[in-house]
């Protein structure tokens, strides 16, 4: 029998390596879960685009994204180290480390730099300052951020929360009160109520907003948090599930649409053109404001972070404030050029 030259020798096992990559490539790839905070919606459409475009498969990882009922159920779900990773309002993170410091996750990447969280109601109940919500029925869920930290706006506004009445459901079924009338406003994310009203019917020019940032309380808002067991075990897939994530940012605040395309293959009946929109007020409301610009998506302000924990704190009346070093941890922070915003 011949022997093989040396090229053609070459090109055999060039394509053998070639037949085997793809079961190398299988083989060290990760399942990781992933706790979303709301359902699907525009606000996910940043990981279901880097899913589309590879970026989480060329760095080994399989991510399963899952709708919660809100910031308190995801935190909870990292917290027990049922999940991996989560979306979570940092402020409710911080009411968690403080009660749980062992088993809290921490958050490991800011995504909205400007809190969302607002009271919402429709302009003829004149709801107009905190003032006006006493003898007021709101309603929410008892699992959302927005509920959670009431106490810090009361505090902050002056507002008496004995004054307030609650009525308390399903976080998919809080703008529905509204809507049929059966509470005087609700609380909640803007880019999460003030679209699923719109969607119901409701007129832009009718729904009135009192944001938590407007009236004294300058807090960051959603993040992705780690559970401890994937901050302490395996550093390394923090920082690959963060760069993949980062890039889906990036490629979502740069084409909006396109990521809603491919939130579309995850969720086939979303109006498109309403979350469009959603992801488009997110965007330029959220996630994109001069610090995001100057330090890059992910990082923050330790000072600012510093204020929020106090706010926090006191809002929650919290016996001490959780050390700042727990509730965010920046080692895994990617490198520049895949949080730079791009437009």
């Amino acid at each position: 029998m011949r022997s093989l030259t040396l090229p053609r020798r070459a090109a055999i096992l060039g394509g053998a390596a070639m037949l085997a990559a793809p079961h190398i490539a299988r083989a060290q790839t990760v399942d990781i879960k992933v706790s979303l905070s709301a359902p699907y919606d525009g606000s996910a459409a940043p990981y279901f685009n880097a899913i589309e475009k590879g970026y989480y498969s060329e760095v080994g990882l399989r991510p399963s994204f899952d709708t919660s009922g809100g910031a308190v159920e995801s935190v909870g779900r990292v917290g027990s180290g049922a999940y991996d990773f989560g979306i979570c309002d940092i402020n409710v993170l911080m009411d968690f480390a403080a009660k749980n410091p062992a088993q809290s996750p921490s958050c490991v990447y800011m995504l909205y730099y400007r809190s969302p969280l607002c009271v919402i109601s429709f302009k003829k109940a004149g709801i107009t300052k905190p003032a006006d919500m006493a003898g007021k029925t709101f309603g929410d869920a008892v699992t959302d951020g927005a509920y959670r930290l009431f106490p810090a706006f009361c505090k902050q506004t002056g507002l008496d929360p004995n004054a307030v009445k609650w009525k308390f459901v399903d976080l998919r079924l809080r703008e529905s009160l509204l809507l049929r009338g059966e509470v005087d406003g609700i609380l909640g994310f803007d880019s999460t109520s003030y679209f699923n009203l719109l969607k119901a019917g409701a007129k832009a020019e009718d729904i009135s907003f009192i944001y938590y940032s407007d009236i004294g309380l300058p807090l960051y808002s959603n993040s992705l948090i780690a559970s401890r067991k994937m901050i302490d075990i395996n550093p390394d897939l923090v920082r690959r599930f963060l760069t993949a994530t980062s890039r889906g940012w990036q490629a979502t605040i740069a084409d909006p649409a396109g990521a809603i395309a491919a939130l579309q293959k995850k969720e086939s009946l979303i109006d498109v053109k309403l979350e469009i929109d959603r992801l488009t007020w997110v965007i330029q409301k959220q996630a994109v404001t001069a610090e995001s610009r100057a330090s890059g998506l992910g990082a923050i302000d330790p000072a600012r972070l510093a204020n929020s924990i106090q706010i926090v704190k006191d809002g929650f009346d919290l016996p001490a404030a959780p050390p700042a070093s727990l509730v965010f941890n920046p080692s895994f922070l990617p490198s520049m050029d895949v949080r730079k915003i791009l437009i």
